[in-house]
């Protein structure tokens, strides 16, 4: 998917609900885990998120289309379970995807369910850690 470009139907709702196969490179010195978020921002300005992964390893580069097993899945503001959210074409006009990978100093340490674990949840506890 090249920035900019339309998200392919296969990674929404309205096709198979794959998570997508992402890979980075060039991770700062002292990276020890790595961090996902997909989001995008509605027209009132709300965030609203699919993706929320954390603590990957750092020895990982890359996650496969409907990656299991890999860091700690956070939840989502569609359905608040823990878990990738496929977005969907309901209301009008374009939406903008975010797909975010932060570099962390180290893991993020949350005493929380995997289900209360949300974008800001997230956001806040790696303030710290982002390289």
């Amino acid at each position: 998917m090249a920035n900019g470009g339309a998200l392919p139907v296969e990674f929404t709702g309205d096709g198979a609900s794959a998570t997508l196969p992402l890979e980075w490179t060039g991770a700062p010195g002292g990276t020890k885990s790595f961090a996902v978020i997909m989001d995008h921002l509605d027209p009132e300005g709300r965030a609203k998120w699919y993706w929320v992964l954390y603590n990957i390893p750092a020895s990982i580069g890359s996650l496969a289309k409907n990656t299991q097993g890999i860091g700690t899945l956070g939840n989502n503001s569609v359905n608040g379970r823990a878990g990738y959210a496929p977005p969907h074409s309901k209301g009008p006009g374009a939406k903008t995807y975010h797909l975010t990978t932060y570099a962390l100093s180290g893991p993020v340490l949350l005493n929380s369910t995997a289900a209360a674990v949300s974008r800001e949840v997230l956001l806040a506890a790696m303030k710290n850690l982002i390289l």
